[in-house]
């Protein structure tokens, strides 16, 4: 393990470029939306795997150009403990109902809705696309680059708080924009303190799966689970729970594990 701040074989971004990388990634979709639609005309029967492909091909695009434009060259992807990850799931849970919460309390136009719903589909390709490609995709631009480097520049703090900042703009829309600047910042302070980008691609993973699978169960992309806990006293108890939780896992891990935990001199990177 190895602070990523620490190392010196990639440099570092400033804030401003780090909004310019989402420019980036707004610039490529352009194009990449308008061939999405052209060949939807043609193929409107596959539908799914279009979109899988035009996500894909948005992120890659995008990633390539950060890399080659500001020269990062290595993600880290350094080992960490198995007690880590299990107390990493259940953090990334407890967060999800906790923003979840906080985002029922915008409401949410029925257009809007319609949009979320239209934009993914509730079979194999659409699970591809929100369980597989999403959480790898993102957070090898959001934290594998943007983090990364801001880490190289800035303190911790601020460095993860503007990632996170940066991965909610990147949603385009209020109700996400909280999930992802709370979860944000949650594998952020991971991916600082392990230095790994698997953990944070495994908990996306978790969390995207679990609102596919819920999706699919009830038919409905948008459900949420705040909606089935049948009444405000128990949503209560259950937020109070998770807020916990959360306080715990993290004291856990920051004292218990990485207050003890030994920064190996061997770090290992995959060169991009």
């Amino acid at each position: 393990m190895e602070n990523i701040e620490n190392k010196t074989d990639n440099p570092s971004i400033s804030i401003a470029q780090a909004f310019l990388i989402i420019g980036i990634l707004f610039a490529v979709s352009l194009p990449v939306s308008l061939l999405q639609v052209a060949v939807l005309q043609q193929l409107p029967g596959a539908k799914s795997w279009i979109l899988l492909f035009s996500y894909m091909l948005q992120f890659g695009l995008a990633l390539l150009i950060s890399v080659k434009i500001f020269n990062i060259k290595y993600f880290d992807t350094n080992k960490f403990k198995i007690s880590v990850l299990l107390l990493s799931l259940v953090l990334i849970f407890a967060l999800s109902l906790i923003s979840e919460s906080l985002a029922s309390l915008i409401p949410m136009p029925d257009f809007i809705a319609e949009l979320f719903k239209d934009a993914i589909t509730l079979d194999f390709a659409g699970f591809l696309t929100v369980g597989i490609a999403a959480p790898m995709l993102e957070e090898l631009l959001f934290r594998g680059v943007i983090l990364a480097a801001l880490l190289r520049r800035y303190s911790p703090t601020k460095a993860i708080i503007w990632s996170a900042v940066i991965f909610g703009i990147a949603h385009l829309n209020p109700w996400q924009f909280i999930a992802a600047f709370i979860i944000g910042c949650a594998i952020g302070w991971l991916f600082w303190k392990t230095g790994s980008i698997w953990i944070g691609i495994i908990m996306h993973c978790a969390n995207n799966s679990a609102s596919f699978l819920l999706g699919y169960l009830t038919g409905d992309i948008n459900a949420s689970v705040t909606d089935m806990f049948g009444g405000p006293i128990t949503h209560a108890i259950v937020l109070f729970v998770c807020v916990l939780a959360s306080f715990g896992i993290f004291q856990i891990l920051n004292r218990k594990i990485f207050g003890t935990s030994k920064v190996p001199d061997d770090a290992t990177a995959v060169k991009f």
